[in-house]
């Protein structure tokens, strides 16, 4: 089938062709990267129903995601091909294996086969710590205008991270993206200053930036800690001189 010429009334033509670059394009992404909804249509609608099954999300050894639960009930991190969900139910934040049937609102991840580990050598702030993943990667030719996942692993003197729990909020300060105005969902806030463990980051990248980020945003970070038993959407951090970065070799 050729999608160069249809007549504008054949809407079922278009929609093949359409259905037909989407594939394409998202064939094209590197490190296997795969996601599912919409941060944008989401803060902007309303939808948070499910997008995909989490039974269906890739989990190969080597694989590194996040996202939320259907209904914002809750976030998802998939370390090294593990899935494990963090409940808004649970006052601690702790993680838990998928359970049947359960879906994801928002997801992405992707496949890693090695890291290069850039030792991070001062204090940084969120913002620093952001330039710094942008200029690391691309001394390393990786396409910044693409996604890709990377980790940071050492001490936060700063970490403020969340679990959204699905019920709508009373007041101003909810939503899945630490306190903006469209109150989706409320959730579980965690100010944790001086931990240690891993964030699990996705980089939007130009083309998904307001897809898997918030609008306006390229970086998606989940908090790991306590060797995954608990873990997060991270709102505000800071990295520690010595923490290492790792990038992703395709």
């Amino acid at each position: 089938m050729t999608c160069k010429r249809f007549p504008r009334r054949s809407f079922v033509l278009f929609g093949a062709c359409a259905l037909v670059i989407g594939v394409a394009v998202a064939a094209a992404l590197p490190f296997n990267f795969t996601h599912f909804g919409n941060f944008q249509h989401m803060s902007h609608t309303g939808d948070t129903k499910g997008q995909v099954k989490l039974a269906a999300v890739p989990q190969a050894p080597g694989t590194w995601g996040v996202g939320a639960i259907a209904g914002l009930k809750g976030e998802i991190l998939v370390h090294d091909g593990k899935v494990l969900v963090s409940r808004g139910a649970d006052p601690e934040g702790r993680t838990a294996p998928a359970a049947h049937g359960e879906e994801a609102a928002l997801f992405a991840s992707a496949t890693v086969k090695s890291w290069i580990e850039v030792l991070i050598p001062r204090e940084m702030d969120q913002a620093a710590v952001e330039a710094f993943v942008v200029e690391q990667a691309k001394v390393r030719g990786i396409d910044i205008e693409q996604p890709f996942a990377f980790l940071i692993d050492g001490d936060f003197p700063r970490l403020r991270w969340h679990v959204v729990t699905g019920d709508r909020p009373a007041g101003q300060g909810g939503g899945h993206d630490g306190g903006r105005a469209h109150l989706i969902s409320g959730m579980r806030q965690f100010h944790a200053p001086g931990s240690s463990g891993r964030l699990v980051g996705i980089y939007s990248g130009k083309a998904l930036a307001g897809v898997v980020s918030h609008e306006g945003e390229r970086f998606h970070l989940h908090y790991a800690g306590d060797r995954t038993r608990v873990s997060g959407h991270v709102d505000a951090y800071a990295v520690a001189a010595g923490a290492l970065l790792k990038l992703p070799v395709e």
